[in-house]
């Protein structure tokens, strides 16, 4: 559902689809549901580290178990760390991979 961004009503779909399928369409996009958009949202939103109840707020699930299904998408506590670890430049001032530093050095060894 897509609210009006004034009225904050919902938009009638009939009027939302004549107004956006041709743009899709002439940008080459796959047929789509909007539903997908939906999703993607919330996709998006726990990889970015929302919490889940927030995110069960924002998509208006009433049953938690519904926003679960966007769990997997969440990153674990550590997952950041481990991945700026393994992309951090090495220091220009030394030959082969920077050592890791910190909780993350405890980690991966």
């Amino acid at each position: 559902m897509f609210a009006h961004p004034e009225t904050g009503k919902p938009i009638d779909r009939s009027k939302l689809l004549k107004r956006f399928r041709p743009r899709f369409v002439m940008q080459m996009f796959a047929p789509f549901a909007f539903t997908n958009l939906r999703h993607t949202f919330g996709t998006r939103m726990a990889a970015q580290g929302v919490p889940m109840r927030v995110l069960q707020e924002m998509m208006g699930h009433r049953d938690f178990k519904t926003t679960l299904i966007y769990a997997d998408h969440a990153p674990s506590e550590r997952e950041a760390e481990w991945v700026e670890v393994a992309f951090r430049p090495p220091a220009s001032d030394t030959i082969g991979p920077t050592p890791p530093a910190g909780r993350a050095a405890a980690a991966l060894s």
